[in-house]
């Protein structure tokens, strides 16, 4: 005959087993919390401000969607073959969403005059951006957007370029975003197509930025001249033997 379990023997399983219930159940309070936390994020989050502003049939709140995310990322090399990491190709997207950010939302929302670029464009760069290009690749003084503002992109093409090492040089990416906006205007809303390529290298600190670029918009809305314009940055060959 088997032998009874000792006391000791049955209060040590009963606690194996009390540890079993508390690690299943702790595991679905957490994956419950995990979905409730995705469902906020979802949602828009900001539960607190959702209470405080209502929105209400004649008066929605406005709302912004900036879409983007990477398509194909390669690599070319003149060496070994080389590949761009996820965290580089994920930082040149960032330049990206940063640029669209500064030079499209923030002055289509406010109507006010486009913030500091000087963190997407490296110092040659920004010197045109700033100057004749700047019609061209910001959206500023443009009919205020008051409605929903849409900037809609396809997935951003990047291809790295490497030296005879197999090192990550360059980077280029593809930028294709159709935007739409209700004004106060009357007549056909807000329209914005831009697409161009961007070359961007990383500057002494790391920090991926736009070195050269070669961008075409195209404007229409109410209050508007329907305009197509072209930007590139003039490409410079330093002469051998010059400083």
């Amino acid at each position: 005959m088997e032998e009874e379990p000792s006391r000791a023997e049955r209060r040590d399983n009963a606690r194996d087993r009390q540890r079993k219930r508390l690690f299943i159940i702790g595991g679905a309070v957490l994956a419950l919390a995990v979905i409730a936390l995705i469902v906020v994020l979802v949602a828009g989050g900001g539960g607190n401000e959702t209470a405080k502003k209502k929105p209400t049939a004649s008066q929605p709140i406005p709302g912004t969607k900036l879409t983007l995310q990477l398509g194909d990322v390669s690599a070319d090399s003149a060496g070994p073959p080389a590949q761009l990491t996820p965290d580089q190709a994920q930082a040149v997207l960032n330049v990206m969403r940063d640029y669209l950010t500064i030079a499209t939302v923030q002055p289509l929302r406010s109507a006010k005059p486009a913030g500091d670029l000087a963190g997407v464009f490296d110092p040659g760069a920004i010197a045109t951006v700033n100057g004749a290009d700047r019609g061209v690749m910001v959206d500023e003084g443009l009919p205020k957007v008051t409605g929903e503002l849409d900037v809609a992109a396809q997935p951003v093409t990047v291809v790295a370029l490497a030296d005879q090492n197999g090192a990550i040089l360059l980077a280029t990416a593809k930028l294709s975003v159709d935007i739409t906006g209700g004004t106060n205007a009357k007549g056909a809303p807000l329209h914005i197509l831009r697409q161009g390529d961007f070359v961007l290298a990383p500057d002494a600190s790391g920090a991926w930025k736009v070195t050269q670029y070669n961008v075409t918009v195209a404007r229409s809305g109410a209050g508007l001249d329907p305009t197509t314009t072209t930007a590139a940055t003039p490409t410079t060959t330093k002469k051998k033997g010059s400083k």
